[in-house]
């Protein structure tokens, strides 16, 4: 829970600092991939030192793999949170947004859909780390 929790603080905190500089498709990415190295760090030095097999960049490998079915859902329930609320017209407004306009929402706002994405994730992230990577 507290690796968890810790992660969501870096996802969250990673993400509203580089929205507001960066696309949403990157920005969003950046926040995932960086919570992720975090947990598998934490998780390896403290939550399931015990159960390390093979070597560390092994472990890295394998609990990328368990938390990127995760990072998939958070990833697509963000994006679509995000086109919901934000009442796009088109294709080409979405497009234009994920890849090319910074978000100008309140920051609460994006807080609150990524906390979303990443709940969403959660129980994906959990169980294939907890079956796959320290099993």
């Amino acid at each position: 829970m507290i690796v968890g929790g810790l992660g969501t603080l870096v996802n969250e905190g990673v993400f509203l600092l580089s929205a507001h500089s960066m696309p949403i498709f990157f920005s969003l990415g950046l926040a995932i991939e960086l919570s992720i190295i975090f947990n598998f760090v934490l998780n390896d030095i403290w939550t399931f030192k015990d159960r390390r097999v093979g070597s560390f960049i092994k472990r890295l490998l394998k609990f990328h793999v368990s938390s990127f079915s995760g990072g998939i859902v958070q990833y697509i329930t963000v994006i679509l949170l995000l086109v919901a609320f934000l009442h796009f017209s088109n294709i080409s407004e979405i497009l234009l947004f994920l890849f090319f306009s910074y978000i100008k929402a309140q920051s609460l706002f994006l807080a609150v859909i990524n906390f979303i994405g990443i709940v969403s994730g959660f129980a994906v992230r959990f169980i294939t780390s907890l079956k796959y990577v320290w099993a």
